[in-house]
């Protein structure tokens, strides 16, 4: 008789969905995971566009999405110049398995990415949207290029990231969501 092949045991993956809030974001997110999530990781991030709107709007579509699949992890990044206003169906919605996580960006994505940048006199705490969004667009990336995912490779290099997300907790939010 010959003996039994054992099968190897396959790990699933965690699996993650993080929704943003507008091209921008979901482009973004996009270039974080393709720099940081390698196919052999033990996690997959699913990236999605909210389609803009209210956050109360994209927080709607990530649970409509969180539903058409089994993630294990939910996380909705929408800019913190708007706030979140939910009602009591909606706050039940987002506690179910699993929670619908709230990451932001302070005052908005542009914001975020001045602040990893480091651009010269620039405050998350006392930066308006439209100043961030034209100071971003004059000096970094164009109002065209800023929703395609190569846009980030010279102005986002993996070293500059990894050296400011010490400074910027809300860049280490994020890429602590998608476990790395």
């Amino acid at each position: 008789m010959t003996p039994r092949r054992i099968k190897p045991t396959r790990n699933t993956k965690t699996t993650i969905l993080i929704v943003g809030e507008g091209p921008t974001d979901k482009a973004f997110l996009q270039y974080l995971k393709e720099l940081y999530v390698a196919r052999d990781f033990d996690c997959a991030v699913k990236v999605e566009c909210g389609s803009g709107g209210s956050p109360c709007c994209v927080v709607q579509k990530a649970i409509r999405l969180r539903g058409s699949r089994a993630y294990d992890k939910c996380y909705v990044l929408f800019d913190a110049d708007r706030p979140l206003e939910t009602d009591y169906k909606l706050s039940d919605r987002m506690k179910k398995r699993p929670r619908v996580e709230i990451l932001t960006a302070t005052p908005c994505i542009e914001g975020l990415f001045l602040a990893i940048l480091g651009h010269p006199g620039f405050s998350q705490a006392s930066a308006t949207s439209d100043n961030c969004k034209r100071d971003f667009h004059t000096e970094y990336i164009s109002e065209e290029k800023k929703m395609d995912k190569r846009s980030y490779v010279a102005k986002f290099p993996k070293t500059m990231l990894d050296g400011r997300r010490a400074q910027v907790s809300e860049l280490d939010l994020i890429l602590k969501a998608m476990q790395v």
